[in-house]
């Protein structure tokens, strides 16, 4: 997000009905009560999933470099990061010249600060990754984009369940994940964009 768009900025335009996101300069929207994504044209929810990957990246990146994490669950985070990049990719091949890129992210104070926090912090974003895409899956047209949305929410979903497990010791993924409104990816994320 934008280091001029501040916190507030971002919670007032929420608050009158839509979400917004600035990313490389452009704004991003879409009205509440649709899909995560879902505006006008399969591009509008492409870059905000791209915004969502890069999010995530910088998300993996931060944790790798806490140092909080050792053996399988290190490696898993490298391996987290790959598919997290390999997303972004897949969504740049759609977008071009259009895909968001050069964003930054604010975390709670003491997000990196141990294992748990860091963990617990994964739980929430990827159970709003998990939503944005199964909402964004019912919003695009493309069936082409639309089997790209429901991989990638397949794959936020085993990061989900690492997370949960080691934030509770039970890797819990819900049989049914609830697809999320625009509304509610934005409360899930929001503490982040700022």
């Amino acid at each position: 997000m934008s280091e001029t768009t501040s916190r507030a900025a971002f919670l007032s335009r929420g608050a009158r009905g839509g979400i917004a996101l600035v990313a490389g300069g452009s704004l991003l929207a879409a009205t509440s009560g649709q899909a995560f994504g879902a505006a006008t044209a399969d591009a509008d929810i492409a870059k905000l999933a791209a915004t969502a990957e890069l999010l995530a990246i910088d998300f993996y990146s931060k944790s790798i470099g806490s140092k909080k994490f050792k053996g399988n669950e290190l490696e898993y985070l490298f391996q987290a990061r790959i598919s997290e990049r390999a997303h972004y990719k897949a969504l740049a091949g759609v977008l071009k010249s259009a895909t968001p890129k050069g964003l930054s992210f604010t975390y709670p104070a003491g997000t990196f600060d141990s294992r748990l926090s860091i963990a617990k912090t994964g739980v929430a974003l990827e159970t709003a990754f998990v939503g944005a895409y199964l909402g964004a899956v019912t919003a695009l047209k493309s069936n082409d984009l639309k089997g790209v949305a429901a991989t990638i929410a397949a794959s936020e979903a085993s990061h989900l369940s690492v997370f949960s497990d080691i934030a509770t010791g039970k890797p819990i993924i819900p049989a049914f994940p609830k697809a999320f409104t625009a509304a509610e990816a934005t409360k899930a994320v929001t503490p982040f964009l700022g």
